[in-house]
C-alpha cells in the first residue's frame, strides 16, 4: 500500500513537472555579446545591430536628415533633447501629415521642389526591399523581448567588428569627432524600443508607395489649379435655383415656404437615402474620407507602448538624467556627457499630475476617477491598454445649483471603439448628423405662426396653458426628426433633458452632451426673466465662474 502511495506521488510530481514545462520554453533574446553583424538571428532583439549598420539604412538617414528631404518637418535633434513629449509630437505630426482627407488639400509653404524631393525619398525607401524586410523581421525580436518579464534588464555588449560599424554610424549622425570612441558599448532595452518606433514609418512608406505618390501629385496639382470643390454639383444647382427664385427670406410667405420645402426635399433626394437630409446630400463622396486609419492606430499603439515601456525602464534603470545606473554607455547615450547632458525621455514629465478638475466637475477615464492623483503616465498607460482594439471611455460631469429649487447638470461622454475604428478608411459623413424629411412638413404658415406665437406669449409672460402645450408639441416634433438631438420634459419633476449626440459609423466614435435642467418649468426655460431677481443674479454669476474655470482648466 505504501508503495502505491509513492507511485501515485511520483506520477503527480512528474505531471506537474511536465505541465510546467509546456509553453515555458525560454525566450531567445540572442547573444549576450555581438562581435559582428550579418549573421544575427532576426527573431531576437540583438538584430538591431544588423539594421543600424546596414548601408541602406545609413543611406536613407543621410537623405532624410542630411539631404534635407524632410528638414522642414522633422528635426533629429529633438530626439536628443530629453523631451519625449516633443519628440513624439514630431513623430505623430509627421505621420499624421499624410492622414489628409481625400480632398485635394494644399500643404502650407510647400513648393514644387519639395514635392519632387518627397517623391524621391518615397521611391528611395521603396527600393530598399532587403532593408524593409529586415525591419519587419525585427518586429518579431521586439515582440519576443516585450514578452520577457525581466525585459528592462536586457543589455548586450557590442564588440569587435560590430562595435566599429555601430560607432561609425553613431559618430556620423551625432556629429562627433571621427576619432571618438568608448571602451565598452552596449545596446539595451531603451535602444531597442527607440529603434523599433523609428523604423515603423519607413515600413509604412514602403508598403504604401504608390498611394503616397498619388496623394502628393494630387496636392501638387491642387497648388497649381486651386482646390477642387467638395460640394456636390447637384447641391450647388439646387441652392442656385432656390436663391435665384427667392432672393429674400420671408417665413410669412406661403410661396416662399413652399419653395423652401421643395428645395429641402430635392436636396434630401440627392443621395440614396431619400428620407433624410444628410451630409451625403451636400458633399462629394471623397469629402471627409480619411485613409490609413488602421495604420495610424497601429503607429499610435506603438508610440504609446514605447512611451510606457521606456518610462518603466528609465524609472528602474537610470538616474535622474537618463544615464544608466551601472554606467554602461548605450547607443542612446553614446557621445553624451553624464555631467552635462540630459538624456531621459520621460522622467521630466511622466509623474506630473493632471491637476484637479474645476470645482463642481467630476470625470472618469475608463472608470478611473480623474483627480489630482492621476498622473500623465496613468493616462498613457490607460491608452496603451486600450489600443489597438479596445474601448476608451471618457466622462465629464458638472453640476451647479442655481438656488434651492433649481440646478443645471452638464454631462459629457466620449466612447471610442478602436475595434470599429481599426479599418483602412473612415468616412466622417457616415454619422447621425441627419434630418428626417418629415420635419419639412412643418414649413407652412399655420404651423410657423402657431409655434412662434406661443413662444412670443411665453417669452412675454402673457401665456396660458395651451401655449405651453403647443411649444412642447413642436419641441418634441422638431427634435424627434433630428437624429442627433433628443428632448424630454417631465412635468411631474419639472426636469428637462436635452441630449446632443454624434455617432460615427455605427458606434466607432460616440460623443454625447447631456443638459439637465432640474426644477425649471418650461416657461422658465424659455423666459429666464420669470425667475426671481436673486436667482437671475446667481445664474449670471455661476455662468461667469464656470467659464473662468473652463479657461483655467
Amino acid at each position: 500500500m505504501k508503495k502505491v502511495k509513492y507511485i501515485l506521488f511520483g506520477i503527480v510530481v512528474v505531471a506537474f513537472f511536465v505541465a510546467g514545462c509546456v509553453g515555458t520554453e525560454p525566450i531567445n533574446l540572442g547573444p549576450s555579446e555581438i562581435d559582428d553583424t550579418g549573421n544575427l538571428d532576426p527573431d531576437t532583439p540583438a538584430y538591431f545591430a544588423d539594421i543600424v549598420s546596414d548601408e541602406d539604412f545609413i543611406a536613407i538617414l543621410d537623405e532624410l536628415f542630411l539631404g534635407g528631404t524632410l528638414s522642414t518637418s522633422f528635426d533629429i535633434s529633438t530626439l536628443e533633447n530629453g523631451s519625449l513629449a516633443k519628440s513624439l509630437d514630431n513623430v505623430v505630426n509627421n505621420f499624421s501629415s499624410i492622414q489628409e482627407p481625400k480632398l485635394d488639400v494644399t500643404p502650407y509653404s510647400t513648393s514644387m521642389n519639395d514635392y519632387d524631393r518627397m517623391i524621391h525619398f518615397i521611391n528611395l525607401i521603396a527600393s530598399k526591399e532587403n532593408l524593409i524586410n529586415k525591419m519587419k523581421q525585427f518586429r518579431t525580436g521586439v515582440n519576443n523581448l516585450l514578452q520577457y518579464e525581466q525585459r528592462y534588464d536586457y543589455v548586450v555588449e557590442i564588440t569587435g567588428t560590430a562595435k566599429t560599424k555601430v560607432e561609425n554610424v553613431l559618430r556620423h549622425f551625432k556629429g562627433l569627432d571621427p576619432e571618438y570612441t568608448v571602451d565598452h558599448l552596449y545596446g539595451d532595452f531603451r535602444d531597442i524600443m527607440i529603434l523599433n518606433l523609428f523604423i515603423e514609418p519607413f515600413i509604412f512608406i514602403h508598403d504604401n508607395q504608390q498611394k503616397l505618390i498619388t496623394m502628393i501629385e494630387n496636392a501638387s496639382r491642387t497648388e497649381e489649379m486651386g482646390p477642387s470643390n467638395f460640394l456636390r454639383q447637384e447641391f450647388i444647382t439646387e441652392v442656385s435655383s432656390f436663391t435665384g427664385a427667392y432672393p429674400e427670406v420671408d417665413f410669412a410667405s406661403p410661396t416662399y415656404l413652399d419653395g423652401l420645402k421643395t428645395f429641402l426635399y430635392n436636396v434630401s433626394a440627392i443621395s440614396p437615402d431619400v428620407n433624410y437630409l444628410d451630409l451625403f446630400d451636400i458633399f462629394v463622396n471623397e469629402a471627409f474620407v480619411y485613409t490609413w486609419v488602421n495604420d495610424f492606430i497601429h503607429l499610435s499603439d506603438l508610440l504609446l507602448k514605447t512611451i510606457v515601456e521606456i518610462n518603466n525602464y528609465e524609472v528602474s534603470k537610470t538616474n535622474e538624467y537618463g544615464f544608466r545606473n551601472d554606467g554602461k554607455i548605450t547607443l542612446w547615450t553614446f557621445g553624451n556627457d553624464p555631467g552635462v547632458d540630459y538624456m531621459a525621455l520621460t522622467l521630466e514629465w511622466y509623474d506630473e499630475p493632471l491637476g484637479p478638475l474645476p470645482d463642481g466637475m467630476t470625470g472618469t477615464l475608463n472608470n478611473q476617477p480623474i483627480d489630482d492623483t492621476m498622473q500623465v503616465i496613468d493616462v498613457l498607460q490607460t491608452l496603451d491598454t486600450v489600443l489597438p482594439n479596445g474601448e476608451l471611455n471618457l466622462t465629464l460631469s458638472y453640476s451647479t445649483p442655481i438656488d434651492l429649487e433649481h440646478s443645471i447638470n452638464v454631462d459629457f461622454s466620449l466612447v471610442v471603439d478602436f475595434q470599429k475604428l481599426n479599418v483602412p478608411e473612415i468616412d466622417l459623413k457616415d454619422c447621425n448628423l441627419k434630418v428626417n424629411s418629415e420635419l419639412f412638413e412643418m414649413l407652412n404658415v399655420a404651423s410657423i405662426t402657431e409655434f412662434s406665437t406661443a413662444l412670443y406669449r411665453i417669452a412675454n409672460d402673457i401665456y396660458d396653458p395651451s401655449d405651453v402645450v403647443t411649444v412642447l408639441y413642436y419641441f418634441n416634433f422638431i427634435t424627434s426628426n433630428l437624429e442627433f438631438v433628443s428632448f424630454n420634459f417631465d412635468e411631474a419633476s419639472t426636469t428637462t433633458t436635452i441630449v446632443f449626440e454624434y455617432n460615427l459609423e455605427n458606434g466607432a466614435v460616440v460623443a454625447t452632451l447631456t443638459l439637465t435642467f432640474e426644477g425649471f418649468t418650461l416657461p422658465q426655460l424659455i423666459n429666464p426673466l420669470s425667475f426671481s431677481q436673486d436667482a437671475i443674479s446667481n445664474l449670471e454669476y455661476l455662468g461667469r465662474l464656470f467659464l473662468k474655470k473652463i479657461e483655467v482648466f
